[in-house]
């Protein structure tokens, strides 16, 4: 309700300011037209009095100017047609000629002076066309014109909503293919042991509800990185009670980049991908790390595995990943994997270093 009485407010305000600017061109141009007319009678040495000539201009284009929100009225509302204009024209310049005439022979007469000479009223009908037409055509011009604008306006913001609308639209697919994948592999693994584990399974069960309330409890692309870490810390509490005591894994969380943005849950498939491919048998390791130098914030996930495995098998989490950061920040961020000579290997993410705004 504020909204609204806001807007008609701003409207309002909008309108009065129109109608200012509009009686001051008008008067602007009468006081301007009065003032030639005298300069060209004195370089003509023919002086006469400057007072007559500015009541004439001003009671000429202040009838043109009372008459200007019918015409806008007008135009608004009929189709642009020769016959249409033509017919309109022909209205607007006998109506404002006549109330032209009417307004000077009431202040000509209330201010004492001389009754202004009309000569044959036929010509003097006439003789307005050429200055009215101008200004029609000026007027008409004009409209044409902020009309365009306002339609490449109004089109330019419908394409950038449709884009914004569709790369919302690919975030969100990329992000619903995230859940479902970490789903099947996590419960693929409780299903390992649920027959020879069972008490593990159970655990395995508890941990991933609790990872898939927070999950789907998530409403933005983004989130602090703290809370990152946290959902980080409990994938691997899930993977912990799956591989027990054999599972290496470290997370060096800096806590001053906690407030830093990241894509949601944008880690825990190179995690994931880690984790698998960070040893053999039951004996893996991990470390991940970040730190933020030159306004780019870096996270990166070490396996310690026997080469370049976390692209065997595991392709969907490096491409999400990618087209996550691609989506949400251009050129600006990306992910890459290289070997390490050691063994292993390392998935390198960067992304603007920008702080969490709540």
């Amino acid at each position: 309700m504020d909204c609204a009485n806001s807007n008609v407010s701003k409207r309002a305000r909008w309108r009065r300011r129109a109608i200012g600017l509009g009686l001051l061109l008008v008067v602007a141009l009468g006081f301007l037209r009065a003032t030639n007319r005298y300069l060209v009678d004195v370089a003509n040495r023919l002086p006469s009095p400057f007072l007559p000539k500015l009541v004439e201009e001003l009671t000429g284009s202040l009838s043109f100017g009372a008459l200007l929100p019918v015409l806008f009225l007008v135009l608004r509302r009929v189709r642009w047609t020769w016959y249409n204009h033509a017919a309109l024209f022909v209205a607007l310049s006998l109506v404002q000629t006549t109330f032209m005439i009417l307004l000077r022979q009431i202040v000509f007469g209330a201010m004492g002076m001389p009754g202004f000479a009309y000569g044959l009223m036929v010509w003097r009908y006439l003789m307005e066309v050429p200055t009215q037409l101008f200004f029609y055509a000026v007027i008409v011009s004009g409209l044409w014109l902020f009309d365009r604008y306002r339609e490449g306006q109004a089109r330019e913001l419908q394409a950038a909503q449709l884009e914004s609308a569709l790369s919302e639209a690919r975030l969100e697919a990329l992000r619903l293919q995230l859940n479902p994948h970490f789903l099947f592999n996590t419960l693929n693994a409780v299903s390992e042991l649920m027959y020879e584990k069972p008490r593990v399974a159970d655990e395995m069960l508890s941990r991933i509800g609790e990872l898939l309330r927070a999950t789907l409890s998530a409403t933005a692309q983004e989130h602090r990185l703290a809370e990152e870490w946290r959902l980080v810390a409990l994938y691997m509490d899930i993977q912990r009670v799956r591989f027990g005591e054999g599972l290496d894994a470290q997370v060096d969380n800096d806590s001053s980049l906690d407030e830093l943005r990241i894509p949601f849950l944008l880690l825990q498939p190179l995690v994931e991908n880690a984790i698998e491919h960070g040893g053999t048998g039951t004996e893996r390791r991990v470390r991940i790390e970040a730190s933020r130098q030159a306004g780019q914030l870096t996270v990166r996930v070490r396996d310690y595995g026997g080469g370049r495995g976390t692209h065997g098998g595991h392709g969907i989490g490096l491409g999400n990943v990618g087209a996550r950061l691609r989506h949400l920040y251009g050129d600006d961020a990306g992910v890459r994997l290289d070997p390490v000579e050691e063994g292993g290997s390392v998935v390198t993410v960067w992304l603007p270093a920008r702080r969490w705004a709540a």
